[in-house]
């Protein structure tokens, strides 16, 4: 058997009894103090919850107050993307976009115009869809006049392919964004008020068409704003003189408020950890007993074992 066990023993002995046994329980806080979030808007009728439990206690609301606090500016990055379909031409796409921007923490609202700040395209089609009239005056006895082309006026039906840049040339547009197909006269020649030989006709063709996602952005600064928080404090004593079995409300649940008191309950947990490390000295004493024996009858083995020899 190892020497050494008795002495290892006989420390841990040592060490258990010099334990406090105020140790054994850790009281609770007899106050805390709790300061609540910012808040905004109206606190007349305001007031904070009654109970309050941390670590597993209840506490009981003691006193408050509200505190005003006041909020520097702050600034955030803002971003918001809109998609316009069916763009002929960016110019129809607005340069700026008036944005409403809430914040969060403080309810506060504050609209501004914001710049582009990308585009991105994300779709192009043909559509067959485009229109537009056009008129026909005379040039001469056999002709009429188109921009800088002559059109016969027998024309029947219109070769469209010898005057489809003169007829775009008029609404102002290029043949890389629209296409005529087709043109039909729309009834028979007539003289205007000048008493000029005139025609109608009607263009028919397609345009190309884009879908953009543009992103308005920038910087917004939210003003200074005044708020408050509530401060409170709040007592364990005060709750645990409550009457027995009473029923109280705690963050929106209710709970069986029992009578509770802390020294009572502090010295049970004290005894019980007393009472174990009793035991456990009593249990290393009988071994510490059953060694010494054990180790008593050996060596009067050993000796009447020599007086033998």
């Amino acid at each position: 058997m190892n020497r050494k066990w008795p002495g290892g023993m006989l420390a841990a002995l040592i060490v258990l009894m010099s334990i406090p046994s105020e140790m054994a329980y850790a009281r609770p806080k007899p106050e805390i103090t709790v300061i609540s979030e910012i808040m905004f808007g109206s606190s007349e009728e305001y007031a904070p919850e009654l109970i309050y439990e941390e670590g597993e206690k209840l506490y009981r609301l003691k006193t408050w107050e509200l505190e005003p606090v006041k909020v520097s500016p702050r600034e955030k990055r803002l971003e918001q993307e809109v998609l316009y379909e069916g763009i002929e031409n960016m110019e129809s796409v607005p340069e700026t976009r008036s944005i409403t921007s809430k914040e969060d923490f403080s309810g506060l609202q504050v609209s501004a115009k914001y710049p582009v700040i990308k585009r991105k395209k994300v779709n192009e089609e043909w559509r067959d869809d485009f229109t537009f009239p056009v008129v026909f005056h005379s040039y001469g006895a056999e002709t009429y006049q188109l921009g800088g082309e002559n059109v016969p006026i027998d024309g029947e039906p219109l070769r469209l392919e010898l005057y489809e840049d003169a007829l775009l040339s008029e609404i102002g547009v290029t043949k890389e964004h629209y296409r005529v197909t087709s043109t039909v006269w729309n009834g028979a020649p007539y003289l205007d008020e000048d008493d000029i030989l005139c025609r109608d006709a009607t263009a028919f063709g397609k345009r190309k068409v884009i879908d953009y996602l543009i992103t308005y952005g920038g910087t917004v600064t939210y003003p200074e704003i005044e708020g408050y928080r509530c401060r409170a404090v709040y007592s364990l004593k005060e709750y645990e003189q409550t009457p027995a079995e009473e029923k109280i409300i705690v963050s929106n649940r209710v709970v069986e408020a029992v009578e509770y008191d802390p020294d009572s309950a502090w010295i049970i947990r004290r005894e019980a950890i007393v009472l174990t490390v009793s035991l456990i000295l009593v249990l290393l004493f009988m071994l510490l007993a059953a060694w010494l024996i054990k180790r008593a009858v050996e060596k009067r083995e050993e000796k009447r074992d020599g007086c033998g020899l």
